[in-house]
């Protein structure tokens, strides 16, 4: 009796084995791949996959980087806590000088968090424990995921991306455009030139715009800011501003905001910050759709763009785009 029990056990033991086996074989095969070395690779099952790209730059040299490798690269549990969530891309930043210099690597080691087409998601600097670097790459995947699924509710409400502007222009008279470019063997007519108000010639670039943009729909821009009130400013109280005009309600919100109008004026001309990132497109945003972030006024072209900003900031503010007033796509309402 004891014989057949211990048969009976081991061949329980057997069976639960070959089940783990084929259990833990299908998970493993099913597990999509977290680390690479090659960025084209990456970037193609990150694609596929729709997930977030990490780049990890270091340096042979670099004594934290090495220690990094073996207290978090080395370890088999990070396979387990990050595979299907991000793809890891370890990069040499010494051979891939053209990848560092894109995401403006010069300290080691480095993470660059971006999206398949390789857009900046997040910017860690330093060495890091497994622990935070766990927590660090889940926290961008989770918020990539929330902003995809955002992305999917915009496209299907027909709002991706936001064709035209919802600001107002305000044209003065219509003056004449900037001279075009002289035909090859044809004298240059100076006189009768006209400066171009985007030229780099220090007279005609304090020229002041005869087109103008009605910035914030005519609202105070100060009394925005101080009060959080959506006051509507005078005519009589008038600043151009950047080829924006800004209107005010009374003398001092007006000599507050010439005193210093980047505090006072939307950032980025602004333009919806979500598609300046997307796309590089310059779409005027509505006061309908406005947020401030670090006391800094943004404005937004709909509803899912606010949610997508306001679920992950710092992506967006981190933009180096500087625009120009002739960058800004709007719609001339005469």
């Amino acid at each position: 009796m004891k014989r057949n029990h211990i048969q009976y056990s081991l061949l329980s033991l057997f069976v639960f084995s070959l089940f783990s086996s084929v259990f833990i074989g299908t998970a493993s095969a099913q597990a999509p791949q977290l680390m690479y070395h090659d960025f084209d690779s990456a970037r193609k099952v990150a694609r596929e996959q729709n997930l977030p790209m990490l780049l990890h730059f270091y340096t042979d040299w670099c004594g934290p980087c090495r220690q990094m490798n073996q207290t978090v690269f080395s370890s088999p549990q990070l396979q387990t806590q990050m595979g299907g969530r991000v793809i890891l891309v370890k990069v040499n930043a010494e051979r891939a000088t053209e990848l560092a210099r894109m995401y403006q690597v010069d300290t080691y080691p480095t993470d660059v968090f971006i999206d398949a087409n390789g857009r900046m998601l997040s910017k860690l600097v330093g060495m890091a424990s497994f622990q935070e670097f766990v927590r660090s790459g889940l926290e961008v995947a989770d918020k990539y995921q929330k902003s995809q699924e955002i992305l999917r509710d915009r496209k299907n409400s027909g709002k991706d991306p936001v064709p035209v502007s919802m600001w107002k222009i305000q044209l003065g008279e219509e003056g004449k455009l900037a001279v075009e470019a002289e035909e090859p063997n044809q004298p240059a007519q100076k006189q009768n030139a006209v400066p171009d108000p985007y030229g780099i010639d220090k007279v005609t670039a304090d020229l002041e715009p005869e087109v103008v943009f009605l910035a914030l729909d005519g609202f105070c821009p100060v009394s925005l800011k101080k009060n959080r009130q959506w006051a509507k400013g005078s005519e009589d109280f008038v600043i151009v501003h950047k080829q924006q005009r800004y209107q005010f309600t009374g003398t001092e919100e007006l000599q507050e905001f010439e005193q210093n109008p980047h505090e006072f004026a939307p950032r980025l001309l602004g333009c919806d910050p979500v598609i300046v990132w997307e796309s590089d497109r310059a779409i005027p945003g509505s006061t309908a759709f406005a947020a401030y972030y670090n006391d800094e006024l943004y404005l937004f072209t709909t509803e899912e763009n606010r949610k997508l900003f306001e679920l992950d900031p710092a992506r967006y503010t981190n933009t180096r785009h500087v625009l120009a007033p002739r960058d800004v796509e709007a719609t001339l309402i005469r």
